[in-house]
């Protein structure tokens, strides 16, 4: 679970930045991994996890289960999107996931709201007017079966399986701030 993550990273994470910490060769890289080095002591259970926490806790995934592929469930409400179905046990999680290869999110999925009350309670509760999504609300009005979904990056799979240094390397037209067009 999410709460379990963030308790290795907590645990785990420090002696990870430590030896980071150690091998950097500016001042500048040892001011940026002590920050995190001292964020990650303190990460709350609920605050959402960063890139740079996710990479640590790949390194960490690796070294405690051997394992580069793993599952994060169960995320604090307050890190999805409004349309996130809450844990029916804990409404302070949802059921929601994302799926990480070394350290890299590759997918994030998760059970979507199919009732338009709680979908609109939700809403309100997050600052959303209702009436700005109405159309989508009365959609399940009609009915709507339990469902969920997910996103996966697949130029992000593919430079990771097969250890490309770069996304762009990934891509048949890839973007950057100097070039738009193929």
């Amino acid at each position: 679970t999410f709460k379990e993550a963030i308790g290795l990273l907590r645990s785990k994470g420090p002696a990870v930045l430590e030896k980071r910490l150690k091998a950097a060769e500016s001042d500048y890289d040892r001011g940026l991994i002590q920050r995190h080095l001292d964020s990650v002591k303190v990460h709350e259970d609920e605050e959402d996890i960063s890139t740079e926490d996710e990479k640590v806790l790949g390194v960490v995934m690796l070294e405690e289960f051997g394992e580069e592929l793993y599952i994060i469930d169960k995320f604090p409400k307050d890190t999805r999107p409004f349309y996130t179905m809450p844990d029916p046990k804990d409404a302070r999680w949802t059921n929601a996931y994302d799926i990480f290869l070394r350290g890299e999110e590759i997918t994030s999925g998760a059970q979507r709201i199919h009732d338009p009350k709680m979908l609109t309670e939700r809403c309100q509760a997050m600052g959303i007017p209702p009436e700005s999504i109405q159309p989508y609300i009365d959609a399940f009005k009609y009915g709507s079966y339990p469902h969920a979904g997910a996103g996966i990056g697949m130029e992000r799979v593919v430079m990771l399986f097969l250890s490309l240094n770069n996304i762009r390397k990934t891509s048949m037209f890839p973007r950057d701030p100097k070039r738009l067009t193929p």
